[in-house]
């Protein structure tokens, strides 16, 4: 009978701890963002953001668009969580951001005389065994 009962403790136990866990994967998968504002359209109580993604590494959203009551302009960098169409969490990283393209390395190579040698060749040459 104790058995049985620690049995059923344990067994209960472990599928309320994985239902736990499958309900925060949820909550937590591919909500967050962080990008450029491409556009803003002003509504009652707030602010809908159109976000382009910067950074798309750990599984962040590539676009989002979303409700936020913080005010900002187009152009800055974000960070933000999107639950919904609402962002619960929406920081201002960078105001006037611009996404900078690494510009492309010329190398020119400018090849000159002025260290070269010159050596004097032999006019005649005689070996001897």
């Amino acid at each position: 009978m104790l058995l049985r009962s620690l049995f059923l403790s344990i067994l209960l136990f472990l599928a309320a701890g994985c239902t736990a866990a499958k309900n925060h994967v949820e909550i937590a998968k591919n909500s967050y963002i962080k990008g450029v504002i491409t556009s803003i359209s002003k509504v009652n109580s707030g602010y809908v953001y159109t976000i382009e993604s910067t950074d798309t590494s750990n599984g962040k959203l590539t676009s989002a668009q979303g409700f936020s009551s913080k005010p900002c302009n187009v152009g800055d960098l974000v960070y933000a969580r999107l639950n919904g169409a609402k962002f619960d969490y929406f920081a201002i990283l960078v105001t006037g951001f611009e996404r900078m393209q690494e510009p492309a390395i010329i190398k020119k190579h400018h090849r000159t005389k002025q260290n070269l040698t010159t050596d004097n060749i032999p006019i005649v040459e005689n070996i001897e065994f």
